[in-house]
């Protein structure tokens, strides 16, 4: 998923749970006098333990601690930044935005819980809202290229390609190898049209990343308007390996259409309906402000 991309890369850029592990001491010899009932777990003990399992590559157990240290603390910021990060990680952005929310009244000021808020909410499928988030980052923290291509993603996800363009080109003059904000800047551009210069930069995102789900989308769009419908499939089968999205699978059953493969067009038909199922239920969830284990299937 294109947003999952984009919130593993902040998150490898921070310091991650399993970075701030602490070294374990060694364990006290068992007591022989009377059992003593066990002392609760405290909030620090939780995020320590979380951190392990982090480091084990662990997220779902991680955040199962963390949601135990919220339930615990649940105005800590420390708590609701671990716990919104992980659950990105999990692939979980209902949970994710429900922690996030609070956090970005708590300290309006860090650009970094705007911008995480904004990528949920593109993992959730509400690309309206994501936006807005994204903007407010862009104004807290202006000038990071990851959010700019997130709002870039985000705008065009909603077919604002005009308005999406600037954000794209400003993210390209502060990291001209951007993979992810060349290929966007060819969605927008197939989407205004301009068909040379989309092919130019999707050809230039896959060159640096061929598994580019945004670029091979873009480059079977291309193919489709071409009437070159083998070689579409075979750039759509790549996006939707890369990202199973509804309008992945929508593009790629047009494709088989095509060329006759009609049981393979009905099957990414269902697969596209699966995905519309999957965001409309996030949304439900998220509209309805589930509790912080509300959905937490990715």
């Amino acid at each position: 998923m294109r947003a999952a991309t984009l919130a593993l890369a902040l998150l490898a850029a921070a310091p991650s749970l399993a970075q701030t592990t602490k070294p374990r001491s060694a364990r006290p010899a068992r007591p022989t006098g009377p059992r003593v009932a066990p002392r609760p777990e405290s909030v620090k003990a939780l995020l320590d333990r979380a951190r392990v399992q982090s480091s084990r590559g662990d997220p779902k157990g991680a955040l199962e601690l963390l949601g135990r240290a919220r339930t615990l603390a649940p105005n800590s910021e420390d708590v609701l930044s671990a716990y919104a990060q992980m659950a990105l990680a999990s692939h979980a952005p209902v949970p994710a935005i429900l922690a996030l929310e609070p956090l970005t009244r708590m300290a309006p000021s860090v650009g970094q819980y705007h911008y995480l808020l904004g990528v949920a909410l593109m993992q959730a499928g509400d690309m309206e809202a994501a936006a807005e988030a994204l903007e407010r980052a862009e104004g807290v923290e202006p000038n990071r290229a990851l959010t700019l291509v997130a709002l870039g993603l985000a705008l065009n996800s909603r077919k604002l390609y005009a308005e999406a363009r600037p954000y794209l080109v400003r993210s390209l003059e502060l990291e001209p190898a951007g993979a992810e904000a060349l290929a966007a800047l060819a969605e927008s551009e197939d989407g205004l049209g301009e068909l040379a210069a989309a092919e130019d930069h999707a050809q230039r995102a896959l060159a640096r990343d061929g598994a580019n789900a945004t670029g091979n989308l873009v480059l079977g769009l291309l193919r489709m308007k071409q009437q070159r419908y083998e070689d579409a499939r075979d750039f759509l089968v790549r996006a939707v390996a890369a990202d199973p999205s509804a309008r992945t699978h929508y593009q790629l059953s047009l494709a088989y259409a095509r060329l006759g493969d009609e049981a393979s067009a009905r099957k990414h038909v269902e697969l596209y309906q699966r995905a519309l199922r999957d965001v409309e239920e996030r949304l439900r969830v998220l509209h309805g402000k589930g509790g912080p284990g509300d959905g937490i299937r990715p």
